[in-house]
């Protein structure tokens, strides 16, 4: 006798609340128009719409997958999923006879990203007006198999019937990587890919510069990586050890680890190569990678190597943050760009990101040569000089065809209104308003919530699960707000154990606020079972 699919994976955690969270799923449901009224699905992010059919589908050898040629990459892995759930299948180039199929069409009257699902006594039908959409729609089938029939490959199997119709709120759904205070090996960022593909992101943003190290292998200025990449263990390593002490998983990564001339240094970079690998990964599940290299501040890499980079000559510390770069010397403006056309050959993406955060300007303050280099161009202080770099590097980048962003720390001088505004300073909550006022673009990523590396909290949790930027800015700015983004700092994620407990499950939060049009805490906890599980099964340090 045919086993229950749906009960079939009551060995993973959780099992008595699993195992009543898959009963119910696997009852005839009536259609319904808003999937909240039956969260029993298991997909993440919610959908804008789901209802249940009534009907049972059977699954077995006699299943045609349908091959398109119009979306090759959704096809393939559309026909990776079906291979995973099931022994034997046909596949086709057309529907040879009347049955069960999996079929994914082209519908250009569905909006680009937007998709259809079906699973009915037909078959499973996608359809969908572009390519991502069609992907994101294998996503949803993906996450509602692992839901009914865990990772058990199977002869035959029943599920139950559903319709989706969905699309994204926004359209930038970011995740952020510092890699410059601890590194992640090219494998492991492949696997942070897949991971935010599950979920329907489509933004990798990976901050490659920082005063810890420079993460980008340059063939103009090899002393950024023979130097610029390594240091010696500071502050946040220290921490890291101490925690150690109790918590293995705060070991430092010791592939990032070697002895030079008796010393002990931290470091490495990403070749030419690795990047093309990373990008072409990510290219082939819709995700977009965008890199950053932060200047004029947070710069101690690149001035390690290159002393006459800084206003002294050399590295040091202000009051809070780094020396940076000196905007009034000359062949400062040849190194940034020469640099920017550097990393610009290297990343397709339409956008780039410079920081421009956290400058410290006293060393511009007490130069002679800042001094009369204001007074020659009619600048009037170090911080309008901040926002004179950060247009010189932003007109370079724009004449090669990118759209450049910024943190909202350069709001608080003159900008174009063609920057793209990444707010985080959550004690600045007049940012957005002066930004959109300007006719900026903004990426909400504000601190207290979508910082990732922060202290978790179910408190902070749910408000960022359930957070609406509506009830706190009005229409003039919100109209402004392309999407959202988590972002993980890495002073103390020395591991890839330390980043997966951090990460989850607010990277799934994150999803629906960007993603879905519907809020819905305690259908979320429910369809967090099966991901869990599903994480688990990957190995997955889960911690939250």
């Amino acid at each position: 006798m045919k086993s229950d699919p749906c009960v079939s994976h009551t060995f993973f955690s959780l099992r008595i609340l699993l195992f009543i969270f898959l009963a119910i799923s696997c009852k005839k449901n009536p259609a319904i128009p808003q999937v909240t009224a039956s969260p029993t699905h298991g997909i993440v992010p919610l959908p804008k719409q789901l209802g249940f059919t009534g009907e049972k589908i059977t699954l077995d050898k006699n299943f045609i997958f349908i091959s398109n040629n119009s979306f090759p990459v959704a096809s393939a892995a559309a026909r990776t999923l079906v291979g995973n759930v099931l022994n034997n299948f046909i596949i086709s180039p057309t529907l040879p006879s009347p049955g069960n199929s999996f079929q994914l069409i082209e519908d250009k009257s569905i909006i680009d990203d937007a998709y259809q699902l079906s699973v009915t006594q037909g078959g499973i039908v996608i359809k969908s007006g572009n390519e991502a959409g069609a992907f994101y729609a294998i996503q949803s089938l993906k996450q509602y198999l692992w839901n009914c029939v865990g990772s058990l490959k199977q002869d035959s199997f029943e599920i139950p019937g559903i319709t989706v119709v969905d699309q994204p709120k926004y359209s930038w759904r970011g995740f952020h990587l510092d890699v410059s205070r601890h590194l992640f090996t090219k494998a492991y960022i492949e696997k942070i890919v897949d991971w935010l593909a599950y979920y329907k992101y489509n933004k990798f943003h990976l901050h490659l510069s920082d005063d810890q190290g420079w993460r980008v292998e340059s063939q103009i200025f090899p002393l950024l990586n023979t130097i610029g990449s390594w240091r010696t263990f500071d502050h946040y390593d220290s921490l890291c050890m101490v925690k150690a002490q109790t918590d293995p998983a705060f070991t430092i990564d010791p592939r990032f680890i070697r002895q030079q001339n008796g010393v002990t240094m931290y470091g490495g970079f990403y070749t030419r190569q690795d990047i093309a690998d990373i990008i072409a990964y990510a290219q082939s599940r819709f995700i977009e990678i965008i890199p950053e290299i932060d200047m004029p501040g947070h710069l101690s890499a690149a001035i390690n190597a290159y002393p006459q980079l800084s206003c002294t000559g050399s590295t040091g510390w202000g009051s809070d943050f780094s020396y940076p770069l000196c905007p009034c010397s000359a062949g400062i403006y040849d190194f940034a760009n020469q640099i920017w056309n550097e990393v610009s050959a290297l990343f397709p993406s339409s956008y780039v990101h410079i920081g421009a955060d956290e400058v410290d300007q006293t060393t511009w303050q007490l130069s002679q040569e800042c001094i009369n280099f204001m007074s020659a161009n009619n600048i009037l202080n170090t911080t309008y000089l901040q926002n004179y770099f950060v247009g010189k590097i932003e007109n370079n980048l724009e004449s090669k065809g990118k759209s450049v962003i910024a943190w909202d720390d350069v709001t608080d001088g003159k900008i174009s209104s063609n920057l793209k505004i990444m707010y985080w300073r959550d004690w600045m909550p007049n940012a957005p308003v002066i930004a959109a006022a300007n006719g900026n673009q903004i990426i909400f990523t504000r601190w207290d919530l979508f910082y990732f590396s922060s202290t978790y909290t179910d408190t902070n949790f749910q408000k960022l699960l359930e957070f609406d930027v509506t009830q706190i800015y009005p229409a003039s700015v919100t109209s402004k707000i392309i999407g959202f983004q988590g972002c993980m700092w890495t002073e103390q994620i020395p591991s890839e154990a330390v980043f997966e407990a951090q990460v989850f499950p607010r990277l799934q939060a994150l999803s629906e606020v960007n993603w879905s049009s519907v809020k819905d805490f305690s259908s979320f906890t429910l369809r967090m079972v099966p991901q869990r599980s599903y994480l688990l099964a990957q190995h997955v340090n889960l911690k939250n």
